[in-house]
């Protein structure tokens, strides 16, 4: 699964981020398949709410009988509000294009519970390092990473090099949860403005803890 922000701040001991911007992976058709009354109802409001400080149920995250995955997304794409509340008093909330809950970890995903959530949102590139260091600050990340992240990004990109720069996969356990978050920067192709940058998370509980998110 593939996936602008002024500031990105710690308060209140969530990671707060005010965003434009992420990406759908679904067709017309998949998101008919996997829509539900909370998708609705969240997609109409703009805001979603969802509570990890346990294991949710499947009507908990929105996914219909027979489904094992659902997305949140507006058909326009335009940005809707986030928050999640995390065990020990953790907490993420801003606003993202895209959420996505899966029960892939289950051993029956059209009837287990679900597994994992990730979010997407593009951001500015400057504004995608400081989400990174808040979020590092918060979930005790080191920075380096996010660091040389940025320096190689926001340089010149030589003409070998892969058009995509990503920071490694920055992970730590909150509670039950795997959480991880990485940052990617692709430069613009035609027009100035047509550069992109994503922060990724991905909250894991009951998977294959071997098994890294796309």
């Amino acid at each position: 699964m593939s996936i602008s922000d002024r500031t990105a701040v710690v308060a209140g001991g969530m990671v707060l981020l005010l965003s434009m911007g992420g990406c759908g992976v679904e067709t017309g058709e998949d998101r008919g398949a996997t829509a539900s009354t909370k998708v609705e109802q969240v997609m109409r409001s703009g805001q979603g709410r969802f509570d990890l400080t346990s294991p949710p149920s499947r009507d908990e995250v929105g996914l219909a009988a027979g489904s094992s995955h659902v997305a949140y997304e507006q058909p326009d794409q335009r940005p809707f509000e986030v928050r999640v509340a995390l065990p020990e008093g953790a907490g993420l909330a801003f606003d993202a294009r895209l959420v996505w809950f899966d029960s892939l970890g289950s051993p029956d995903p059209a009837t287990g519970p679900p597994t994992t959530l990730d979010i997407h949102h593009y951001t500015t590139l400057a504004g995608a390092r400081d989400h990174l260091l808040a979020a590092a600050e918060q979930f005790g990340f080191a920075p380096e990473a996010i660091d040389r992240w940025y320096a190689e990004a926001s340089g010149p990109r030589p003409v070998a090099a892969p058009s995509t720069v990503r920071t490694p996969w920055l992970t730590a356990t909150v509670g039950y949860l795997e959480l991880q978050v990485r940052g990617g920067y692709s430069p613009p192709v035609d027009t100035p403005d047509s550069d992109q940058t994503v922060v990724h998370y991905a909250l894991r509980w009951g998977a294959d803890p071997a098994s890294p998110p796309p």
